[in-house]
């Protein structure tokens, strides 16, 4: 069964997609990872990148080249698919949505000197360019696709990651898992 993990810039979403590979059993594909590599060998920012990739004459080079892939993934693997979209294009998966404050989205992203691409000059600078991000994303979802991705009513869970270990998340991820698949509680839970 696919477990699909969307949320906000910096919530976690890759750490915590890695530990539930490795707590389940897994493979880990992350949209995000591979749009990130692909835009340091284009030399570009990853807000460069997005804006490249907002373009309507790309969409089908970026966003239904994605789409289609995560698509094709049989439902019955077993893949953590982290990715914005992924609850879209795997709508019979566990989706997970990660929500984070915003001052400490920034702050893990200003503490973060191996990250590649992003560099900023001040916590409040970092701050006000994932707020951006994370608009940017939700409108641009909206319309190419009149989805909020935002929207809880879109997942299965939604854990705020802010205060929480990712350890803990993981776990608290595949307790709600199991409870969902095993008792087929279709429900929205909120941690």
């Amino acid at each position: 069964m696919i477990i699909t993990m969307s949320g906000k810039a910096w919530s976690g979403k890759g750490t915590i997609s890695k530990l539930l590979a490795e707590k389940l059993g897994y493979e880990h594909i992350s949209i995000g990872g591979i749009k990130r590599k692909l835009a340091h060998e284009m030399g570009l920012t990853i807000s460069q990148f997005d804006i490249l990739w907002e373009k309507p004459e790309n969409k089908e080079k970026f966003d239904l080249k994605y789409e289609e892939y995560q698509k094709n993934l049989p439902l019955d693997s077993k893949i953590i698919l982290d990715g914005r979209m992924a609850f879209f294009c795997q709508p019979d998966s566990f989706k997970v949505f990660l929500d984070i404050d915003d001052d400490e989205a920034a702050r893990r992203i200003f503490n973060d000197k191996e990250r590649i691409g992003d560099e900023y000059a001040s916590l409040e600078a970092v701050k006000e360019a994932t707020i951006k991000r994370n608009e940017e994303n939700v409108k641009r979802f909206k319309d190419l696709y009149g989805i909020d991705i935002s929207d809880p009513a879109n997942y299965n869970l939604v854990v705020n990651t802010t205060d929480n270990h990712p350890e803990r998340v993981a776990d608290e991820i595949i307790e709600k898992f199991n409870e969902k698949w095993k008792m087929n509680n279709v429900g929205i839970f909120f941690i």
